[in-house]
């Protein structure tokens, strides 16, 4: 046989969704552990309204007047941006809480407003006030006026009166120049009158001064007169209005995302640290760890284990399964024709350790010798579900008076009646029924340890599938009295940690470890044995 190696830093699909299958429970209990929080801290948090209003931008031409020594009539064009800094200023917001404590709001209410105003000027954090432009180049369009309180009448009020303070403001920038204007005229009247009194009456001086009085006279009243009727540039389009709905908290909305970035977090990291674990891979990942690989199965569909004994047969398994057949045989110490038994474990739940151990008991009957397998996993039995004992005759173990259906731990309570199903083509089987932790402790007693080396009598080959050697003691207890451990390891799901813990608990005991057995080998993955029948086996 020839093994060949994939890099350890590979990651591909099939690995990812292994992954994901085995930490959905943590991933699913996380994201909705956080998704709880969430909705409860949101619902938590106080409601908060808004309401808006809208003012429209207009532009005009910047005609003058010869009268009034060139005084722009028309409003000047709004800087861009200039509203919203307006919004924020000390004057304009002093402005806006004036408004707001000479409005119908109940007294709470205007200084709860008012003090947030004031708190925001302070930091120089505004939310409570913000606007939105939909404007030209020209800035003509709709302004659009926000305000954001914790009461929806409290929100519109304050809009109302960001609005009306704005147009103030802008009323007040278009007269600007045609102010000016007016006072210059009045300064000038006022001069001319100071020049009139102190000239020769009836001169030239004095009529020439009466003279430039009364057209002065006459610009100031246009003045005042186009004073008065300047249009401002900004126009109120929509009173404010609010929605009886907050805007703030949303509970379902915040509890959705934080829930799906949960679940994305959590399915990452679970990803992250599964590529963190150095995973056996191959035989080169198990040289430093000191178990020698034994023999490799490939990958089987859960609906295929039925047909594992046909498969060994004369199926895909067969030359797979004889290689571990023979590497037990010749690792196997038989003393005096003494049967031949093994326990078969993997590190933790999941790795296939029944499966080898089908395949295995079926390959070893298959040269004609006597096989009894018996299931020792009363935590998580599977054998059943690779052999069809529906039916078959059941025979009595070594010390038992008569045969019938039972399991392992019923045999243990009542040895007169251990039995075994025979499946026929040497291969008897006595199953295991799941019972809880409490019921499973005698298997780690020495009376069953002493019943299971009676049972061996009559077989040639005695198979033991216990329970994962990182869970429970159970495989090292039943397997001081057999030739040896075969460890069972999922090739790129096991980590190399794992296998070393397994390796070191059994130096502790009496334990010898035959070898390792990769499974769930598949094909095209890049690296496996190659078996010179012409098949090959890969990863997956």
């Amino acid at each position: 046989m020839t093994v060949s190696e994939r890099p350890n830093n590979e990651f591909d699909l099939n690995q990812l969704l292994r992954v994901l299958r085995r930490t959905w429970p943590w991933v699913l209990a996380a994201t909705l552990l956080v998704s709880g929080l969430v909705y409860a801290w949101s619902n938590a948090q106080p409601r908060q309204y808004e309401a808006s209003g809208t003012v429209m931008a207009t532009a005009g031409a910047g005609e003058s007047n010869a009268a009034i020594n060139s005084v722009v009539v028309s409003p000047p064009q709004l800087p861009q941006g200039a509203v919203a800094e307006l919004l924020n200023s000390q004057t304009f917001l002093d402005r806006v809480m004036e408004l707001v404590r000479d409005s119908g709001l109940p007294l709470e209410q205007k200084e709860a407003i008012t003090s947030q105003l004031r708190d925001e000027l302070a930091s120089n954090s505004f939310a409570s006030l913000g606007v939105r432009a939909r404007v030209d180049a020209q800035q003509r369009g709709i302004y659009e006026v926000q305000a954001v309180t914790g009461d929806p009448e409290g929100s519109r009020v304050l809009a109302d009166s960001a609005i009306k303070a704005l147009l103030e403001w802008d009323t007040e920038r278009v007269r600007g120049g045609i102010s000016r204007a007016r006072q210059t005229w009045e300064r000038q009247i006022t001069n001319l009158s100071s020049q009139i009194e102190n000239a020769e009456p009836g001169s030239v001086d004095e009529e020439a001064l009466v003279t430039a009085r009364g057209e002065a006279r006459l610009n100031l009243a246009q003045v005042e007169v186009l004073e008065e009727s300047v249009t401002p540039s900004l126009s109120r389009l929509a009173d404010a209005n609010t929605s009886p709905s907050p805007i703030t908290p949303r509970p379902l909305r915040n509890t959705v995302l934080a829930g799906l970035l949960t679940l994305l977090g959590a399915a990452a990291l679970a990803v992250l640290l599964d590529l963190l674990r150095r995973r056996v891979r191959g035989t080169g990942d198990l040289i430093s760890v000191g178990a020698p690989v034994i023999g490799e199965l490939p990958r089987l569909r859960k609906a295929q284990r039925a047909a594992v004994v046909s498969e060994v047969q004369t199926g895909n398994l067969y030359e797979p399964a004889s290689f571990i057949r023979i590497n037990l045989e010749r690792l196997a110490e038989r003393r005096d024709g003494s049967p031949a038994s093994f326990v078969i474990t993997s590190a933790r739940p999941g790795e296939g350790k029944s499966t080898v151990a089908a395949s295995t008991a079926a390959s070893f009957a298959a040269t004609g010798q006597r096989v009894l397998l018996i299931d020792v996993d009363v935590h998580r039995p599977t054998q059943q579900e690779f052999w069809n004992l529906s039916g078959r005759p059941w025979v009595p173990l070594a010390g038992a008076e008569y045969g019938q259906p039972t399991t392992v731990l019923q045999a243990a309570a009542h040895p007169e009646t251990a039995s075994a199903a025979d499946l026929g083509n040497g291969v008897f089987v006595l199953p295991a029924a799941q019972v809880s932790r409490r019921e499973a402790g005698v298997i780690a007693t020495r009376g069953f340890v002493d019943l299971l080396e009676r049972w061996k009598e009559g077989f040639d080959v005695v198979i033991y599938d216990t329970a994962p050697a990182l869970s429970v003691a159970d495989a090292m207890v039943v397997g001081e009295v057999t030739d040896g451990l075969v460890l069972v390891v999922e090739a790129g799901g096991t980590s190399v940690q794992e296998v070393e813990r397994v390796v070191q608990g059994l130096r502790s005991t009496r334990v010898h470890l035959l070898g390792v057995v990769l499974n769930k080998i598949s094909a095209g993955s890049g690296y496996g044995y190659s078996y010179s029948y012409g098949r090959s086996y890969t990863r997956s």
